[in-house]
């Protein structure tokens, strides 16, 4: 079940990584070509990049709190 958790746990942080990477391009982008609606998508920028501290931050709560011999890793 250990093995579940830390792929489950890989996998997702991979995937909002390669989804941030993409918003991040986008953001850019979007300054270099002056689109007007570049303040919007760095504003959903900036909310997914506290997501995922938020994420992250609540993770390793959790192992604090839960963890131990076969707990939630």
């Amino acid at each position: 079940m250990e093995g579940v958790q830390e792929t489950i746990i890989t996998i997702v942080q991979i995937l909002f990584s390669i989804i941030l990477v993409i918003g991040l391009i986008r953001v850019v982008m979007k300054f270099i070509n002056g689109a007007p609606d570049a303040l919007s998508s760095l504003g959903w920028l900036v909310g997914g990049v506290i997501l995922w501290f938020g994420f992250q931050f609540f993770k390793d709560d959790l192992v604090g709190t839960v963890g131990g011999e076969g707990g939630v890793r």
